[in-house]
Order: C-alpha cells, then structure tokens, then sequence
C-alpha cells in the first residue's frame, strides 16, 4: 500500500490478489487519505471491487432492464402476471418524478417520501412498491450495495365522501383560472380534471372507466353512456348521463363522433391515465381547502350514497356501480340506522 501526493491530494495505489487499485482519497490531509486507503482495501477484499468503480445507471436505465425481466420471466415463476401488470402501472406513475433522471445509488429514503404520485394514496403506494422492488433486484444483480428504507403511505379515505360543501368549492376553483406557480395563466387550465370530477360525481364511473370513455359509446337522446369494459363482468353497463355531464361533454367535444373523449399523445393507449389528472386534482383540493384524506374515488361514493338515498333501490344501483355483490353496497345504505334515529327523536320528544 502506497499513498501518492498529486498537487494538493492524496491518492492511493496499491495491489491484491494481483491486480492493481488505484484513485483519489480526495483530501489533503494525509491522515485521513490513510484512512480511505485502509477503507478501500477493505472494500476490496469483501467485494472484490472498489466503491463506484462500476457505472451505476440512473433509475429510468435501470427501467429497461427491469421491465425486460420481468417480460422475461414464465408465467409461473414469481412475480405472477397480475404484480407484474401492478409494477408496470407503478413505473408509469414514477415516471413523472424527479426519481427517474437519479442514479440508483442516490435515492434515498426522503427522496421517496417526497414522491406523491396519482389521485390516491393506493396510486402512491403502487408507485412506492414499484421502487422498493426495483431497488431491491438492483442490489440483487449487484448494482448497488444497500437500498434505502420505503414505508407506504397509510390508504384510507375511500370511505369518506366529496360532501356538498368540497363539491361547491372544487367546482369554485376550476371555474376560474389556473395560475402557473409564477402566477401565470396556465395554458393547459383545469381540463380534464374538472370534468372528470363531475362525471365520477354524476354517474358514479370509476377514474380508469372514465379515462377510456369513446365519443360512440355516449347516448345522447338516451342520456346514456355504455362503458364496455372494467374490473369486472360487471362492469360492462349504462351509466346516466346527466344534464351538467352532458354540456361539459359538448363542450369538449369539437365535432367528433368516435375516438376518444379524453385523447393523450403521451400515452401509448391513446388515452390520459391517472399521471395526467393527479397533479390537476391535488392542486384543486389545496386551493378548495378539502382534507388530505379525500381521494378522487371519494366522488364515486358520493354518486352511490345520493342514489341510494333518493331512490332506495338498490339492484339500480348496484347496477350503475359495476359492483358484482350486494354487499358491496352497505357502506352506501343504512336503512336501520336512519328508523333508529327517528325512534330516538320520538322517544326524546315524548320524554319533554
């Protein structure tokens, strides 16, 4: 082992097993310079190799190489093909972060916390599962030495509902303009977002069943829409189509008859996804002072419980949800808990 001045820096050279070592300590105390040394010498004789003498590529790199094994891979080796269509979603979220252009031996664990990707912390946590496991078959093909700490997000709000006073004001703010954060007029405004949110709200279609609607497939006369596909066998139904759904469609709609109602030339489907309505819906819920803890899907369930509510019928509405199960929709219905409040209010006004 040998140190050698360069100028004002220390380098190290030394050999093992044969083959020679050598770099900069980076310093021009010799002190520590010995140290790096003895450090390197170390890493050496448990590695085999010198920290970040191999190139280590950046996150988007990395993709290709990730996807491709994952394509890769027979169908009965793990992961199964429904985690696999579950990370390809997951890097298309991560694709829109700042991750991407990092090499993968800098991530670190803030830098993750810092990703919000999506409408719901579900689409988060997808996002976040997708880098752990990315990050971990790095260290597994020996790009990396470590990886850093990714705890999920906590997914809770579907539950709750968009009530009256989060629909008035979200509906306030994407009236009006949308400011650049350089307080610009933003050229792109609050489309799709805004109708988006009022066809979840008025027909109680999930987001993705939204994002692939098609101009045939929207009965005007009828005021109907026909969704020819989803999650389940289910899935495949009418819809209403609402008379305020109805003039926020004409207005997009600038002559066409077929294609799709919310086209993208980003996106190999043709279609926005999820990325392309998050950003749009999290600056709303900010600017409308509606809690962390709604999520987008919570429109859905406002459509449920306000149809359960004034029609009662709950085969209609198990129908226009795309559900499967009627128990599905309890969360929507309490019948027995609205005849005991009015035995309690009975009973309380018998008792002044």
């Amino acid at each position: 082992m040998s140190l050698i001045k360069r100028g004002t820096i220390w380098h190290f050279a030394f050999m093992y097993n044969g083959r020679r070592y050598r770099g900069s300590c980076k310093t021009s105390n010799q002190r520590t310079a010995e140290k790096i040394e003895a450090i390197m010498l170390a890493r050496v004789m448990e590695d085999g190799k010198l920290p970040g003498s191999t190139r280590v590529p950046t996150l988007a790199d990395f993709s290709e190489r990730f996807l491709a094994w994952l394509t890769a891979l027979p169908t009965d080796r793990s992961p199964k093909p429904p985690t696999r269509k579950y990370y390809r979603v997951g890097w298309q979220l991560l694709e829109s972060t700042k991750l991407i252009s990092m090499r993968l031996d800098q991530i670190t664990t803030d830098d993750v916390l810092a990703v919000e990707v999506g409408s719901s912390p579900a689409n988060t946590n997808n996002a976040l599962r997708t880098i752990r496991r990315m990050l971990k078959k790095a260290q597994e093909w020996g790009l990396i030495t470590t990886t850093p700490v990714i705890k999920l997000v906590e997914e809770h709000g579907r539950e709750q509902l968009i009530g009256p006073w989060m629909e008035q004001k979200l509906l306030t703010v994407t009236a009006g303009q949308r400011l650049t954060p350089k307080g610009r007029e933003s050229r792109v405004g609050w489309e799709p977002f805004r109708t988006i949110l009022l066809i979840m709200l008025d027909s109680g279609l999930r987001p993705g069943e939204i994002y692939r609607m098609r101009w045939e497939n929207i009965h005007w006369e009828q005021g109907l829409i026909f969704n020819p596909r989803g999650k389940s066998r289910k899935s495949k139904r009418y819809v209403p189509l609402t008379e305020r759904m109805k003039a926020a469609l004409l207005a997009r709609k600038s002559g066409c008859n077929e294609g799709w109602v919310f086209p993208s030339k980003k996106a190999a489907s043709g279609h926005i996804s999820d990325r392309e309505v998050s950003k749009q819906w999290l600056e709303a819920k900010r600017l409308a002072g509606i809690p962390e803890s709604v999520v987008l899907y919570c429109a859905r369930h406002r459509f449920a419980t306000d149809a359960m509510q004034a029609t009662g019928n709950i085969m209609a509405v198990m129908d226009a949800m795309g559900h499967e199960r009627v128990d599905t929709l309890r969360i929507y219905s309490h019948p027995e808990l609205a005849q005991i409040r009015e035995a309690m209010n009975k009973r309380n006004e018998a008792m002044q």
